[in-house]
């Protein structure tokens, strides 16, 4: 931990955030690889299949949302304690992991297997893919428990610097998923085709791997952690830590899922064709999220630790680091996707029609893609400053408040091809407002503060 500390606070911020980014990318690459593929087995069972997985994405991204969430909060209290030389509660900390997660991810299996339809429908599906998406969701769900601890363990090894181990559990998982998906859906050699529901069902068995390495890192000695039968106890004081950071960070992936359900209610009015070329735009602009998710991951620590150590000159420096690094590699792929989106459409179908208005929607989102990654990297840093409820509220900026009204103004405006440019305008109106309230921060904290500043004070220039 003392090294972790020790790297966080003084190493170089460009090799640093480098070194702490590119696991994450690769993890997160990996996942975006695992989806990519998972669509193209699915995609042999026809548009209606890829619409059925479409509409599971809303409950999928709630059950994600809580342990993106609570990792999150775990990283950011980590992260700030040992800037704060309070490196012995960490223990405690971890000791939450175990019970809040597993508790969380039961319930959600239950509802979802209790009342699949029903959820379903609210998250927009119609009566052509009800069945085929009932049958997806009633495999995945048994991963969810899974699935949380996962990743609200992520973000124990995350607090502490070390995005390495996140990223090979993350790529254990998928490469198992990558497997089993053409075993399960087509029914090769003694395995029996289950179609989507064999997706659902390789999902949740990759889950419970990946769940099962986590636990043997977790309670070995290379962790950092040393959790012990007492730091099991629940304890509310760390909760409600965990919670100011980490529900405000859930909300957000909620609100996402309302937002997607929403686009499936608007786009269902245009017929499963439409339903199942935004569930394909969604994964082909993956390429940009792992980068983007990355970086995020390895400055949120960076942050944490620095704020809590009131080395606010080193905070905004990573910052600007990490937006300015997002928003050149986001306009470098958005360029790439623009040029090359039919042949990368053909990649998962050959519907003439399913090509053509996917190819209109993925260029269309591409637009602002170098506008995203400075957003959520200032959301990041609001994060590890334990301002979660900001956070939260800038999130929801893009992808609620702008995102919904020119969804349902530009659709009934300019039909099926208004609803694609909805996302592109939030994004960009995101961008703007995301720039003034970061600039309010900035002045809150400002360099001069620095504790290093405030002792070595910094020589006044002289004008020449």
């Amino acid at each position: 931990m003392q090294r972790s500390a020790t790297d966080l606070g003084i190493q170089p911020l460009g090799r640093l955030l480098v070194k702490l980014s590119i696991p994450g990318m690769l993890g997160m690459l990996v996942m975006a690889l695992y989806n990519i593929v998972d669509t193209f087995w699915v995609a042999r069972l026809g548009g209606t299949a890829i619409a059925a997985l479409t509409v599971n994405f809303p409950l999928q991204m709630i059950a994600g949302a809580v342990g993106i969430g609570t990792g999150v909060g775990v990283a950011s209290l980590v992260a700030r304690r040992l800037g704060q030389a309070r490196g012995q509660e960490v223990n405690d900390i971890g000791g939450q992991v175990i019970i809040v997660p597993l508790s969380s991810g039961v319930v959600i299996a239950l509802v979802s297997l209790l009342i699949p339809r029903q959820l379903l429908h609210l998250f927009g599906a119609t009566e052509e893919i009800a069945e085929l998406a009932r049958a997806y969701l009633t495999a995945v769900a048994f991963g969810f428990p899974f699935l949380l601890f996962t990743m609200t363990a992520n973000g124990l090894y995350r607090g502490l610097g070390n995005t390495l181990t996140p990223m090979v559990i993350m790529a254990t998982s998928s490469g198992i998923n990558l497997f089993l998906d053409p075993l399960l859906i087509f029914g090769i050699g003694p395995f029996p085709a289950l179609g989507v529901q064999g997706a659902g069902l390789a999902t949740a068995i990759s889950q419970f791997a990946a769940s099962l390495l986590s636990v043997s890192y977790l309670f070995s000695a290379r962790s950092g952690y040393r959790i012990r039968l007492p730091n099991l106890r629940v304890r509310y004081a760390i909760l409600v830590d965990i919670a100011q950071v980490g529900g405000p960070t859930a909300l957000m992936h909620i609100g996402q899922s309302l937002v997607l359900s929403i686009f499936n209610w608007v786009l269902g009015g245009f017929g499963a064709v439409a339903i199942a070329a935004y569930g394909l735009t969604f994964r082909v602009t993956m390429l940009i999220f792992p980068i983007v998710a990355g970086v995020n991951q390895g400055l949120l620590p960076i942050v944490g630790f620095n704020f809590g150590a009131k080395q606010y000159r080193r905070m905004w420096h990573a910052l600007k680091l990490a937006a300015a690094a997002t928003s050149l590699i986001g306009l470098g792929i958005g360029v790439l996707i623009w040029i090359a989106a039919t042949p990368i459409v053909q990649v998962f179908t050959r519907e003439p029609e399913l090509v053509e208005l996917t190819v209109i929607a993925v260029r269309l989102v591409v637009l602002a893609l170098w506008l995203v990654g400075p957003q959520i990297m200032a959301v990041s840093t609001l994060q590890g400053m334990g301002r979660g409820t900001e956070a939260m509220l800038l999130n929801f900026a893009r992808q609620i408040i702008f995102v919904i009204p020119g969804l349902l103004i530009l659709s009934h405006t300019f039909g099926v091809v208004g609803a694609f440019a909805a996302r592109p305008v939030a994004d960009l109106l995101g961008f703007l407002a995301t720039a003034i309230y970061i600039r309010m921060v900035y002045c809150r904290h400002r360099p001069e503060l620095d504790v290093a500043t405030a002792a070595h004070p910094q020589p006044a220039e002289v004008s020449e």
